[in-house]
């Protein structure tokens, strides 16, 4: 018969370890379960196969598109840049298809606040290169509080913090395909509005959003600025292009390379956005494609103090107001004849 053989279970390493040691081997395991937890939920230490963390800037919510550091300092300091894919193709599609019925005369628009910005009023509808559409919110109540105005709100507010910002006013715009002649002439928008002067405000601060509802480059005519033209905030002398406003309602400036202004290109993709400030020079060329259009929709945002003033003294923007740029009395110099453009 076989003798059985006791087998005790020795006790384990671990185990035999005296008290202290086995509190820290135990704060050890605790600590190094952490470390694994911690990466697992995204932290600095997560490898390639971990769930990434939330995104922090750009489109970031329905109502959110968030601002990195380096697109606010570009902006102040060189008046200009370019916000990519602030919103979706469907949300393009639906605002485009409101766009349409506004270039199609569907939705009426008293007066020159349907025109044509590169030729005279009273040009034919079927002549015009470049159809402007102002204040479109006005004249078609529903369009308020799109998607892109709730957006271009959160974005203003991030760029002035410390201003009340609320949008000033809304504008349309189309350069019809293969038109050499659709160009924006040089400006910086405070030519076309009253100064701090006529206002009784300090700060004008403004930022214009131009939303590419069409993929917009150099060939169908981009829009484009003199990089940091507006930093020290003041205006050029400007000049009527045609032979008043009672011609017609733009303005144009010169700009000169050879006298140190560097000219920028700001192509934009559907569904991003460009955004600008009151005094840097900017235009747009021609469109030279014959099958592209370039449909652009802005909304400009400055501080309530000074829309509240704009519209004390008669100012909405709109083009049949009878208080514009050349009634102005704001100190600003405005030239009158376009022969006359001081450097």
């Amino acid at each position: 018969m076989e003798k059985k053989h006791s087998h005790k279970r020795r006790p384990s390493s671990f185990l035999r370890l005296p008290a202290s040691r086995t509190l820290q081997a135990l704060l050890i395991v605790i600590s190094f379960s952490l470390v694994v937890g911690a990466a697992s939920s995204g932290s600095p230490s997560s490898n390639n196969n971990v769930t990434p963390s939330p995104k922090r800037f750009g489109r970031i919510s329905p109502d959110e598109y968030i601002l990195t550091p380096e697109q606010i300092e570009c902006f102040h300091k060189k008046g200009c840049t370019m916000l990519p894919n602030v919103l979706t193709e469907e949300e393009v599609e639906a605002i485009s298809q409101t766009f349409d019925q506004f270039l199609n005369r569907e939705i009426h628009v008293p007066g020159k606040d349907f025109c044509d910005m590169s030729k005279p009023f009273g040009t034919p509808f079927e002549e015009w290169s470049i159809v402007n559409c102002m204040l479109p919110t006005l004249y078609h109540p529903s369009f308020r509080n799109n998607i892109y105005e709730r957006l271009s709100t959160c974005i203003a507010r991030q760029l002035f913090p410390s201003l009340d910002m609320t949008k000033d006013y809304d504008q349309l715009l189309n350069k019809r395909p293969g038109k050499d002649d659709a160009v924006f002439a040089w400006h910086q928008d405070m030519g076309y509005w009253p100064g701090p002067k006529a206002l009784g405000v300090a700060d004008t601060s403004t930022v214009t959003f131009s939303l590419a509802v069409d993929d917009s480059d150099e060939s169908n005519g981009c829009l484009r600025y003199v990089e940091g033209s507006g930093v020290e905030k003041k205006l050029r002398p400007h000049a009527p292009l045609g032979g008043s406003r009672d011609d017609s309602h733009a303005l144009t400036i010169d700009v000169d390379e050879s006298k140190g202004d560097v000219i920028r290109l700001a192509p934009c993709k559907k569904g991003s956005v460009t955004i600008h400030d009151e005094y840097v020079v900017h235009g747009s060329g021609a469109n030279m494609c014959p099958d592209r259009q370039r449909r652009t929709y802005v909304v400009a945002f400055r501080p309530r103090a000074v829309v509240d003033a704009e519209r004390r003294i008669g100012f909405t923007h709109s083009h049949n107001d009878e208080v514009n740029w050349d009634t102005f009395d704001d100190g600003e110099k405005r030239v009158k004849d376009k022969n006359t453009l001081e450097d």
